[in-house]
C-alpha cells in the first residue's frame, strides 16, 4: 500500500472516532432527577432519566422538538417559538435580581450569589458561573426552551400564577447576563438545581444531534387536539412534553 495512503487511511480510522465528535455534556440533578445535556454549539440534546424521551432544539433557527422513543414520535413545537416572547407587564410587581456577593467555591469554580426578588421577597438564590462561548451556547438553547413555556403559559392573566413562577420565567435571559447556574435554592431554602459535571471534550453520536429516521411527526396543536385539550385553552402547558421538570428556570 501506498506510504501516503496507509497514513491517512490510519489517520482516519485510529485517531478520528468511528461517528463520534466532540460535544459539551453536562450532567445535572433537577428536583432530584438526573438530566444529561449536549451541546454542539447550536443544538442542544436534552435528556431525563425519567422519561421515555429527549428534547432536541437548534437556537440559530429556532426550532424545538420532542422526540419520543417510546412511540417512535416527534412533536415540531418551533411554531410556539418562532418569535421571541412579548414579556406581559404586571402592574405593582417589582422584580430584581441583584448580586449579592462571592459565593463558595463549587466544582472547582468560583461562585457569585445571585438573589431573584420579586417585591423585595427573595425567590430563588442562584450560585453562578462566568459564562464560555461552550456554557452561552448551552443556555442559547434551554432559552427557547424556556420561550415555549412564556408563549404556552402567558396566555392567561400572569396574575394567576405563582409570582416567583412569574419572576424566574420573565428574567429568563439573567443567566446569559450575569452567569451560568451551578446551584440554585427556592425560597425556602431547598435545592432545586445543581451542576453535578460538566466535560466540554465529551464524545457523542453523530446522529445525538439529528432527528431520527422513520417517526411520526405531528405539530403543536396535533398534539393539542389528541389529548382532548384546546390549544388555546393550553394555560398550564408549562414545558414541552418530553421532559417533565424545569431545566434551568431563566
Amino acid at each position: 500500500m501506498n506510504k501516503l495512503v496507509k497514513v491517512t487511511f490510519c489517520w482516519i480510522v485510529c485517531i478520528l472516532p468511528i461517528n463520534l465528535y466532540a460535544a459539551v455534556q453536562l450532567e445535572v440533578k433537577n428536583n432530584n432527577v438526573k438530566e444529561t445535556i449536549w451541546s454542539d454549539g447550536n443544538s442542544l440534546h436534552v435528556k431525563s432519566s425519567d422519561e421515555l424521551g429527549y428534547i432536541l432544539t437548534k437556537a440559530s433557527n429556532r426550532q424545538l422538538f420532542t422526540v419520543n422513543t417510546n412511540e417512535k414520535q416527534i412533536i415540531n413545537l418551533s411554531d410556539k417559538v418562532e418569535k421571541a416572547p412579548i414579556i406581559p407587564k404586571m402592574e405593582g410587581v417589582f422584580i430584581e435580581f441583584v448580586h449579592h456577593g462571592a459565593g463558595p467555591i463549587m466544582h472547582g469554580f468560583n461562585t457569585k450569589l445571585y438573589l431573584l426578588k420579586v417585591n423585595g421577597e427573595i425567590c430563588r438564590s442562584e450560585y453562578l458561573i462566568n459564562t464560555d462561548a461552550e456554557l452561552t451556547n448551552v443556555l442559547s438553547g434551554l432559552e427557547l426552551m424556556t420561550e415555549y413555556r412564556i408563549n404556552t403559559t402567558f396566555g392567561s392573566m400572569p396574575a394567576q400564577l405563582d409570582l416567583c413562577f412569574v419572576a424566574e420565567h420573565l428574567t429568563y435571559k439573567r443567566h446569559s447576563k450575569h452567569g451560568f447556574p451551578v446551584k440554585s435554592e427556592n425560597q425556602y431554602g431547598k435545592t432545586e438545581f445543581e451542576l453535578i459535571s460538566i466535560n466540554k471534550d465529551a464524545a457523542n453520536p453523530t446522529d445525538n444531534f439529528m432527528l431520527p429516521e422513520g417517526y411520526t411527526v405531528i405539530s403543536y396543536e396535533e398534539m393539542m387536539n389528541s389529548s382532548g385539550i384546546a390549544p388555546e385553552s393550553n394555560a398550564n402547558e408549562m414545558h414541552p412534553p418530553a421532559v417533565s421538570k424545569d431545566l434551568f428556570l431563566h
